[in-house]
């Protein structure tokens, strides 16, 4: 794919935050485009810098597979709760990919259009084959020459328009970057910046009284690496989602043919190398371990109320869990934990844009920002940065700004496929930004009847609602031998957490009807210019939608 338009043409240059699956695609359809269609190379010259912090492709799915080193701070926080951050110490960036993990999509469903994972991959693929599937993707559209490794974006403002000579001709935005090797600082001008850096990073705790007085082990599941770190521990994992299920299943899965659910040795094992496993949840999941032979090792629990000391008078040396009541009115107490792992989720982090640079200082895309507290011994220039549960201030196809379609943020929905929609998306933003869309003043995007918290109410009062989200349990036909115990029977509310997010979750088959109605501008651009649309890019396949419409083949599959 060759790009050279005469030198004389002015440069559009496009500033790209991480080289992970939708920076990938973001540079490979702003290449296509420009290849594409002459009267866009005849107007301007294509400069694409990627920037990565990591040495090579991948994003997310790249790992060294190591142990994950993780500082932990206790704050009190303004209205007086106590905030715990699980973080990397300083020069650190770890995957939170861990041993054992694969994908809960089937590959031909999460893979680029055109560009299938090879015919004997595993029909769910363990972590390095998806790493080699974007590695792959990477040098069959000669992306790399275009992405600096190694070099980490510190900060992304608007440039000033206009120097001490009335001079307006500087491009929009800034980015500043340090290479991580060398140390060289640079800060260049763009047109347009695509932020793609994951929200993966910072994971988030929630508040909970006493925790700092916990004398165990408290992580973020970004930093668990492997179950067998823990044989002969008492871990209790919080959280029953993708991660939170997966960990509990690897953990307890330790102990088959080792040793009885009760914890009696078999087969010569000794009774120290034992893994007790707790998951404290609102309730169980689709994720949730609740069957396969190792449910029987994992015992459920209520959420955690608070924490209390360790008390050597009354030998709980380990401190104290105490946990909400569970549905028969009963509240427990655990004081033989020695690990802690939160499956809480993550806030969405930027800690490029900074709350005193312009356009952040007034449009917060988040509610909080990194405080220097909370990064002890850790990378110091990410405070200020904005973050937070939520992201607010994008415009209505929740892809740009608000007001500001120069930058753009892609894939930051929940429950969806997210390659194809990587791909859907950076194929419009290329099509906008080569000056290829008529957009109207006024976009509504079609309603999303998929997500129960779309609505303005600031709670749920039908709980079949509620429970018909993606994340509902399996019928009381296939729920398994193992129920866990449910929370008291009041109106459920939306978890704060999706309440945070909720314009931003789209499940199927709103991501089929989100995605097409971004091609339905493109195909009429296609048509307006004389271009044959490819059938991928008219329309959903039906295949991917039957395959996404299976939502019991992985447990067929794998048993989980």
């Amino acid at each position: 794919m060759t790009i050279a338009p005469s030198p004389s043409l002015p440069t559009t240059r496009v500033g790209m935050i991480g080289a992970g699956a939708s920076g990938l695609s973001q540079i490979q359809q702003l290449l296509e485009i420009w290849d594409q269609h002459k009267d866009v190379r005849g107007k301007t010259k294509l400069e694409i810098v990627g920037f990565e912090s990591k040495s090579d492709v991948g994003g997310v799915w790249l790992t060294d597979d190591q142990p994950k080193p993780n500082i932990r701070t206790h704050l009190t926080s303004k209205e007086n709760n106590e905030e715990t951050y699980s973080y990397p110490p300083k020069g650190t960036n770890p995957s939170p990919m861990y041993q054992g993990l694969r994908t809960n999509l089937p590959h031909d469903l999460m893979s680029f259009r055109g560009y299938p994972f090879p015919e004997d991959t595993p029909l769910f693929p363990k972590q390095e084959l998806v790493e080699q599937y974007l590695q792959s993707y990477t040098e069959h559209y000669n992306l790399r020459k275009h992405i600096r490794f190694s070099t980490r974006v510190e900060r992304v403002h608007l440039t000033p328009q206009q120097d001490q000579n009335g001079s307006s001709d500087k491009k929009r935005w800034t980015i500043e970057s340090n290479n991580l090797h060398s140390d060289e600082r640079k800060s260049e001008q763009f047109d347009y910046v695509v932020v793609s850096n994951g929200h993966y990073s910072d994971g988030w705790i929630p508040p909970i009284k006493g925790l700092s007085t916990f004398p165990g082990q408290i992580i973020h599941s970004r930093f668990f690496h492997r179950a067998s770190d823990y044989i002969g521990k008492t871990v209790l994992v919080v959280g029953s989602f993708a991660s939170g299920g997966d960990i509990s299943r690897l953990l307890a899965s330790e102990n088959i043919n080792k040793f009885s659910p009760s914890g009696e040795p078999l087969n010569g094992f000794s009774k120290e190398e034992y893994l007790k496993v707790y998951v404290s949840t609102s309730g169980y999941t689709q994720y949730s371990a609740t069957e396969g032979p190792w449910a029987e090792y994992i015992q459920h629990v209520p959420l955690i109320s608070h924490l209390t000391p360790p008390d050597e008078s009354q030998s709980h040396t380990k401190g104290t869990i105490h946990l909400e009541e569970d549905e028969q009115g009963e509240k427990r107490e655990l004081d033989d934990v020695d690990v802690i792992i939160f499956a809480t989720g993550y806030n969405f982090l930027f800690p490029f844009f900074k709350i005193t640079d312009e356009p952040w200082d007034k449009t917060r895309l988040s509610e909080g920002n990194v405080k220097s507290e909370e990064r002890q011994k850790a990378d110091g220039w990410e405070e200020n940065g904005i973050k937070g549960q939520g992201v607010d201030g994008l415009d209505e196809l929740l892809l740009f700004l608000k007001g500001d379609r120069t930058i753009s943020f892609p894939t930051l929905s929940y429950q969806n496929v997210p390659f194809p929609l990587a791909q859907v998306q950076s194929r419009f933003t290329a099509y906008l930004w080569a000056g290829l869309l008529e957009l109207p003043e006024q976009i509504t995007l079609p309603p999303n009847p998929s997500n129960p918290y779309s609505s303005s109410q600031q709670e749920i009062k039908d709980d079949k609602a509620a429970d018909s989200f993606n994340t509902s349990s399996s019928s009381s036909q296939d729920k398994g031998s193992v129920d866990p115990p449910q929370p008291t029977a009041e109106p459920k509310k939306p978890r704060k957490v999706l309440q945070r997010i909720r314009h931003l979750v789209f499940g199927a088959p709103y991501e089929w009807t989100y995605s097409e109605f971004l091609m339905d501008f493109m195909t009429q651009s296609d048509q307006k210019h004389g271009v044959e649309t490819e059938d991928h890019w008219k329309k959903i396949e039906g295949w991917r939608r039957d395959r996404r419409a299976d939502t019991s083949l992985r447990k067929r599959m794998l048993g989980y």
